[in-house]
């Protein structure tokens, strides 16, 4: 085993599932105290019984993880599980050896709290958050096949069961749509939701639309906005209700979904301003549901609590169902297509795009930004040079939105509670 004079990205860090929610000034700093290690075929990277107090993460290559017992399980550096630590608990219940030439993080854990230090835990993931069971690590396969299983098993049948729009921006969707609908009228369906109707006429009087006047009234709000504005606007809000759960399981995942969707809509929204020819309400709404599929998984898995209790395996099932639900769901919805798209394409780095820069070319950069595409090379990414964007700007991460921090806030705040 030796050590290499690599240090991993804070991208790369930030995409581990024990650091994802780490604050990037946290993961500079362990990116500069970490190296890389490399292991030839046949090492032996932990002991079976080891009670040494660091975590291994698997980055290239295929680990054999052999149990007490015998059973064994290999996971590769491309499975969703190698998102998660080889071997967590303590004493290990695995010996782990290297099946191919592999590359990996030992991170000593002391170092991780010492690199923490006095912050804010709320800011950050406390290391123990996705523990996972040892003997879940060999079920969390089939338990992922079960949830997959029934998912498909639904959709082959036509009893998949997908979120739907509030019945608020249905309405105001249907109202749009007719050609005999006024400002007053769309007003009158937007105040049944007095939630709604606040945000809208907040939305009106913001900069940029505000006037020398303020507006107080929901018919004077859609007036300014327009129609088509304040249909996007209503869908927009109307979505933080189905970013919710009643599963005490799954409510801290659904949570962190709801921050991430509102950290990307909110630099979608910023990046779609910056680059020009953008409708910043639409770029809005494409950064908060390009991952509306994960909302329909973690439904489904209320019923599967074998994926429920395991966080490995939820994530292995958001990992390989949440493109195909997103488009199903967005299209049932009837949303314009280039929308749909930008949730089909959100992890597609490598996604070359026809014509001009679009929707997708936003969520796949503002992803890059929140460290998302792992170790990705910013400089293979199409959508940056499409966007007029410079690769050696991603490393910066939310420093490239330095000057427009106020904005990215006030779009953050737009999509509160």
């Amino acid at each position: 085993m030796t050590e290499t004079s690599d240090h991993p990205s804070p991208a790369l860090l930030r995409h581990l599932s024990t650091l994802r929610d780490l604050a990037q000034d946290d993961l500079r700093v362990l990116s500069n105290k970490l190296q890389v290690h490399v292991a030839p075929k046949g090492t032996q990277l932990l002991r079976l019984g080891a009670v040494d107090e660091f975590t291994l993460y698997l980055l290239e290559g295929r680990c054999r993880l052999i149990a007490l017992d015998g059973a064994i399980k290999v996971v590769s550096h491309t499975d969703p599980s190698a998102l998660a630590p080889l071997a967590r608990l303590r004493p290990s219940q695995y010996q782990v050896l290297a099946e191919t030439e592999v590359r990996y993080l030992k991170i000593d854990n002391a170092m991780v709290d010492q690199t923490l230090g006095s912050v804010d835990t709320s800011s950050s993931l406390v290391l123990d958050t996705y523990q996972v069971e040892e003997e879940d690590d060999l079920g969390h396969m089939a338990a992922e096949n079960r949830l997959t299983l029934q998912i498909y098993e639904d959709l082959n049948s036509q009893r998949l069961l997908l979120p739907s729009l509030p019945h608020v921006a249905v309405s105001i969707g249907e109202a749009v749509n007719d050609e005999d609908a006024d400002a007053r009228k769309i007003a009158r369906l937007i105040e049944t939701d007095p939630a709604i109707a606040l945000k809208i006429v907040k939305a009106a009087n913001s900069a940029r639309y505000g006037g020398i006047s303020q507006i107080g009234t929901v018919t004077e709000a859609v007036a300014r906005l327009g129609m088509q504005n304040t249909r996007t606007l209503v869908i927009t809000f109307a979505l933080r209700e189905l970013f919710r759960t009643p599963s005490k399981q799954l409510e801290k995942r659904m949570q962190a979904l709801w921050e991430h969707c509102r950290r990307i809509a909110a630099l979608t929204r910023v990046l779609g301003d910056r680059v020009g020819g953008f409708n910043s309400h639409e770029a809005l709404l494409a950064g908060l549901i390009h991952d509306i599929g994960v909302v329909a998984v973690i439904g489904y898995a209320r019923d599967v609590p074998d994926v429920a209790d395991n966080p490995v395996a939820l994530e292995s099932s958001i990992h390989a169902l949440r493109t195909q639900l997103s488009g199903m769901i967005l299209s049932k919805w009837q949303l314009p297509s280039e929308l749909v798209d930008a949730a089909k394409e959100a992890e597609n780095w490598y996604r070359k795009g026809n014509g001009k820069a679009d929707y997708a070319d936003l969520v796949i950069v503002a992803q890059l930004h929140e460290g998302i595409g792992g170790d990705i090379d910013p400089s293979l990414v199409p959508a940056l040079g499409r966007l007029g964007l410079s690769p050696s700007e991603i490393d910066r991460g939310l420093e490239l939105l330095h000057d427009a921090h106020e904005e990215v806030a006030a779009a953050r705040q737009l999509l509160s509670g």
